[in-house]
């Protein structure tokens, strides 16, 4: 769902450039009152603080907010000391822990590294050779390697 301030502010762009009232609600397929409101209101809504998961995706949003998480403080003590993770809480996956992690290192917010857990596996000759490659092309360890791989296979799997 497109939010109110997103549509306040093209109505608003859609002023600024010159266009009548009629022509921004055609353009926009919305009725001229909530036009007339959304531009009259502009000043406000531009004042307004974003919320503080502004970015994260809406079920990620409310699986946090279930789990009593409603700051960015919050999420990084969660996830410091465990009560984010893998399935805890509900709904939480790889995924989103993904999707949190990049959302707190693109805001510029530092929270601790995801503790790793070493495995043992076992290559084919082919896949050994392939990982060898990738690690040079990439200037990557062999585990970071495997862990874009493993992330980017099982993001591409949800969206099918």
């Amino acid at each position: 769902m497109i939010r109110v301030e997103t549509l306040a502010r093209r109505a608003w762009q859609l002023k600024e450039q010159g266009y009548a009232i009629d022509a921004i609600a055609a353009a926009m397929g919305k009725p001229t009152s909530a036009i007339e409101l959304w531009i009259s209101r502009w000043p406000e809504i531009v004042q307004q603080e974003a919320p503080w998961h502004e970015g994260l995706s809406v079920r990620t949003v409310h699986c946090l907010c279930e789990a009593g998480i409603n700051s960015r403080e919050a999420l990084i003590e969660a996830l410091d000391n465990g009560r984010v993770q893998r399935g805890k809480p509900s709904g939480i996956g790889v995924s989103r822990l993904v999707e949190l992690r990049r959302w707190l290192e693109y805001t510029g917010t530092a929270s601790s590294e995801a503790p790793t857990r070493a495995m043992i596996i076992d290559l084919s000759l082919e896949a050994e050779a392939a990982l060898k490659h990738l690690k040079t092309m990439s200037g990557q360890t062999a585990s970071q390697v495997i862990t874009t791989l493993l992330v980017e296979a099982d993001e591409i799997n949800r969206s099918d």
